[in-house]
């Protein structure tokens, strides 16, 4: 019984590595979401895509912090951390969502759906490189496992943290996965692995200084000398990590330290004082409303009313705890419990049902160790059958012998003319290699070559010309001032102020387009976000801009990305200028190989037939020229009074 309370405790008090229900940091995450709140409204954000990544950030922290304090706070916070997340496209937002999720379902004892969210989580960590988030899902699927008794998931699991936490330095991680696989080598009865890797993470914990990480490992350590009955250093260590608990407020360790000092006193003998201290701990689990520790408190009352000659009041806390332990499918505490009912059973003179209730006994408490059996079987059954195959070999091997030296020096004139084969062909691989290798140093001189070349010519075509305007608008305002006409020069200026800030848009233009971090099409969508959110606001214009979530996977060349932008910004400008439209709406999507770009307004729209539309504005020229450039099809379609519509289409083969 003892070592069933102590592993499903502890592991219990290792949700959470954030956070704990401390009120001060609650009270901080509080005030940091209303300022934010506060200072969207004051800036009056339209496009808050980057903004509400840190809403979603301290939504997430506040459901970490009221995970023990309030479950259902707790889970309110992860919903909107998650709805958050999902508007704004946040991936890494989603699947911590998904994290608190599963956390709070864990400590309430529902493992299944548990599970499905700690798997959801790491499935978005694994696509976004979150590291921290794939080892903390691996974690607690590891608890999962370990709540259900399978104790080789539930380390591999563990382990496989573990490299991820030494890999980044993160040693709270390490701590905490050194103490589970303890608790799991504890529970097999593997004592000496169990404080092994009990007292690495206590080594951790005293290192940073962390008196709850402390605790935690105190308590695991107090599990293993108490099941091997040294009972003054298990209460030395219960005690500690309770003074802890009680300084800090943490109710649910509270809980758990109160149920295994309960552990102990039965141990010992002291029923009344073990009694006083599992109703203690069953007090806080109702509370906090955790199933799992529920159903262990209801056993260990169960298990004292049956030691003070009490059996018909000790059958009833353990059916009620065999009841819950059905529900949420809680394996390692039903043999336990149906130990204590057969006890029962016997007690009451029920011999019937206590003859049962040990059957079942029986079969759930083999069912823990069956896996490690089924190995040993397996192993057993390898070596029988390599022993006889071994016979079965020396018999025929002075045949084979024979045989052998035969095809031996046959074998030597195939291997004389082999090395010869290799090293000509050695020879020539190597020919191939630098001739491949020096073609590809070419190619990479000529693709540079030719970006310089785009860029100068750029930079020649755009900034060459508006600088000659400036130039010369510059010389006649001059002239205009210094010959008295200084409402005359008013034009030119306003005109070289037009000319400077177009030039400076079309050098943001290339400079984005250069850099290799754009390449992602995620910066691509977030710039033409931002630029159509800016530009639009300007006649407060509403712009409604929708994007598929597997965009993100594509990567497009300094070139095509540069077309793309350009054709968005045209269209947009367009909008802008002519349309008189009071919503724009953008939509960007992928459909197999293929990337589409619709920008569609409600403004008055345009007579298609018209002569100047037919010959081609530079607006259109333009367009029509990038799109061929990125080898996609454009097309405009408008009509008088019903806006006007342009829709790319990019194959991405």
């Amino acid at each position: 019984m003892k070592r069933i309370l102590f592993l499903v405790s502890i592991l219990f008090s290792l949700q959470n590595d954030s956070f704990s229900q401390d009120q001060v940091i609650i009270d901080s995450l509080e005030n940091q979401l209303k300022k934010h709140y506060a200072k969207k409204i004051e800036l009056q954000i339209k496009f808050p895509a980057l903004y509400d990544t840190t809403a979603a950030n301290i939504l997430c922290e506040l459901s970490s912090a009221y995970f023990y304090s309030n479950p259902d706070k707790a889970q309110d916070y992860s919903k909107q951390s998650l709805a958050v997340s999902e508007k704004i496209g946040y991936k890494k937002g989603i699947g911590r969502a998904y994290y608190n999720m599963g956390v709070i379902l864990n400590i309430n004892g529902d493992n299944l759906p548990s599970l499905e969210f700690y798997n959801k989580s790491l499935k978005i960590g694994l696509e976004t490189g979150d590291k921290k988030y794939i080892a903390n899902s691996y974690h607690n699927i590891g608890l999962v496992y370990a709540n259900q008794g399978n104790y080789p998931e539930a380390l591999k699991n563990y382990f496989t943290c573990l490299k991820i936490y030494e890999e980044t330095g993160n040693k709270k991680g390490s701590a905490i996965a050194y103490n589970n696989i303890g608790n799991v080598y504890y529970f097999q009865g593997i004592y000496p692995d169990a404080l092994k890797y009990s007292s690495a993470a206590l080594k951790i914990w005293e290192g940073l200084g962390d008196k709850r990480g402390s605790a935690i490992s105190y308590t695991s350590l107090a599990g293993v000398y108490l099941s091997q009955e040294n009972y003054s250093d298990a209460l030395k260590y219960y005690s500690a990590s309770l003074k802890i608990y009680e300084e800090t407020g943490n109710k649910a360790n509270m809980a758990v330290i109160y149920e295994n000092i309960g552990l102990l006193h039965y141990e010992q003998g002291n029923y009344p004082e073990a009694l006083k201290n599992h109703f203690a701990s069953l007090e806080i689990m109702q509370e906090i409303g955790s199933k799992n520790h529920i159903v262990s408190s209801y056993k260990n009352i169960g298990m004292v009313k049956l030691k003070m000659r009490a059996p018909g009041e000790g059958k009833t806390w353990l059916l009620k705890g065999l009841q819950i332990a059905k529900e949420i499918e809680l394996i390692p505490q039903m043999d336990n419990l149906y130990e204590g009912l057969s006890n029962a059973d016997s007690a009451l003179g029920n011999f019937k049902g206590a003859y049962e209730n040990y059957k079942l006994f029986v079969l759930y408490r083999d069912s823990v160790v069956n896996i490690e059996n089924a190995k040993k079987i397996v192993a057993l059954q390898m070596n029988y059958d390599f022993g006889k195959k071994q016979d079965s070999l020396n018999v025929v091997q002075a045949k084979k012998d024979l045989i052998a030296q035969k095809e031996l020096n046959k074998q030597k004139l195939v291997r004389n003319g082999f090395i010869g084969g290799t090293i000509i062909l050695l020879l020539l691989a190597g020919a191939a290699i630098l001739f491949f290798i020096e073609r590809t140093k070419r190619n990479r001189k000529k693709q540079m070559e030719a970006v310089r070349a785009r860029i100068s010519r750029d930079l020649h075509d755009d900034m060459g010309s508006t600088l000659q305007s400036i130039s010369v608008m510059s010389e006649v305002a001059r002239m205009k001032s210094s010959s008295g006409g200084s409402q005359e020069s008013i034009p030119f200026l306003e005109k070289i102020g037009t000319a400077s800030r177009e030039m400076v848009d079309k050098m943001n233009d290339i400079v984005w387009a250069v850099s290799p971090q754009n390449d992602n099409f995620e910066n691509i969508i977030l710039h033409m976000r931002a630029f159509g959110g800016e530009l639009l606001s300007g006649k407060n214009i509403a712009l409604d801009f929708k994007t598929d979530h597997d965009l993100n996977n594509i990567i497009l060349s300094m070139e095509k990305r540069k077309s793309f932008f350009l054709i968005y910004k045209e269209a947009l400008n367009n909008a802008y200028k002519y349309s008189g439209a009071k919503n724009v709406k953008v939509e960007i999507s992928k459909t197999n190989h293929t990337l589409k770009l619709v920008v569609e307004d409600d403004g008055i729209g345009f007579n298609m037939n018209e002569d100047r539309l037919k010959t081609g504005g530079n607006g259109l020229k333009n367009m029509n020229t990038r799109a061929s450039e990125l080898k996609g099809t454009i097309s405009i379609t408008s009509e008088n009074g019903r806006g006007t519509r342009v829709s790319l289409t990019v194959s991405l083969s």
